[in-house]
């Protein structure tokens, strides 16, 4: 039992806690998809069949060229189909009753499979007449009208799924692990406020010598259309440092070797001297001879001695309740 001379303290156990650093970076937005239309052939624009910003389906006409040569070959072509097989079947039928040799029926079948190729072809033809949509996206600005005469060098538009956007920027070296563990950053808008999680999804395959960084892309969900690519973004990524004794800011003394906390070792004051590694709220991470575990003094520690006895004000597990 402890003596009248004994101190009145309030103790609990410390506990260990990673240090944490906040590292920033500049992101630029990219659409998770995004091109730039030509077309597969040259000719005369004889309609557009969008404007900037529509939003369009994968597979719709976006514009067409003029197409009645074509047309009329895939007409011609199917002409040709449909007498081949004609003659075909009833080289088929003579046959059958002996009255026309294999090598005529061959031929015929030989006619008939061309003139199929010949319809395909043709249909492709045609189909080179139109600009179609790859995919699901926005439409961008066009120069292109009806009656001009391009070539398969000229930009149509631009499409881009921005759905989801792509937020491309350098992390360095060390929140490598923290990138590959915890699959997720904060992002915010470079003339807003709003903090925001972007999904990891793909990071560099090397660092870069020069400047020691990685390559990263986050993804952001942006399916109600509030950014658009090429956008600026503050990148937060917090990386996790070294394992530290985590102390609250009242147990924490300043002597003429620096700060230094009071532990109890067989219930009697231990001096340990400490070095502050990170502040956070309401408490201290800090370096040096504590464990895990240590019985700290966190109330009662102003008038503490080397070796001075101990009278726990509350038990050690009731103040860790």
């Amino acid at each position: 039992m402890p003596s009248a001379f004994a101190a009145n303290v309030i103790v609990e156990s410390v506990a260990m806690e990673r240090a944490k650093e906040q590292v920033q970076a500049v992101g630029n937005a990219e659409a998770i998809r995004s091109v730039i239309l030509y077309p597969a052939v040259g000719d005369k624009v004889t309609a557009v069949h969008f404007k900037p910003g529509d939003q369009v389906t994968a597979g719709t006409i976006l514009l067409e060229l003029d197409s009645r040569r074509q047309k009329t070959a895939l007409n011609e072509a199917k002409i040709k189909l449909a007498d081949s097989e004609r003659i075909q079947t009833r080289l088929q039928q003579s046959h059958a009753k002996g009255a026309v040799p294999k090598s005529d029926l061959d031929d015929a079948k030989t006619v008939y499979e061309l003139a199929k190729v010949a319809v395909t072809k043709a249909e492709t033809e045609l189909e080179d007449r139109q600009v179609r949509a790859p995919f699901s996206g926005t439409m961008g600005l066009t120069d292109v009208e009806v009656g001009d005469r391009i070539t398969t060098q000229t930009a149509i538009a631009s499409i881009d799924d921005t759905r989801s956007l792509y937020i491309n920027f350098n992390a360095p070296e060390s929140a490598i692990s923290m990138l590959r563990s915890s699959g997720n950053v904060t992002v915010i808008p470079w003339q807003g406020s709003n903090a925001i999680n972007a999904q990891i999804a793909y990071l560099d395959s090397r660092i870069d010598p020069q400047t020691r960084t990685l390559r990263v892309k986050a993804k952001l969900d942006n399916t109600q259309a509030q950014f658009l690519p090429g956008m600026s973004f503050r990148v937060h990524i917090e990386v996790l440092g070294q394992s530290l004794a985590a102390v609250p800011e009242a147990a924490l003394l300043w002597g003429a070797t620096g700060p230094y906390v009071w532990t109890s070792v067989a219930q009697k004051a231990t001096r340990v001297d400490v070095k502050i590694q990170q502040r956070l709220a309401g408490r201290l991470l800090v370096s040096g001879p504590l464990n895990e575990g240590d019985i700290l003094v966190v109330e009662g520690v102003q008038r503490l001695r080397p070796a001075q006895e101990l009278n726990y004000i509350k038990p050690l597990a009731a103040a860790q309740e």
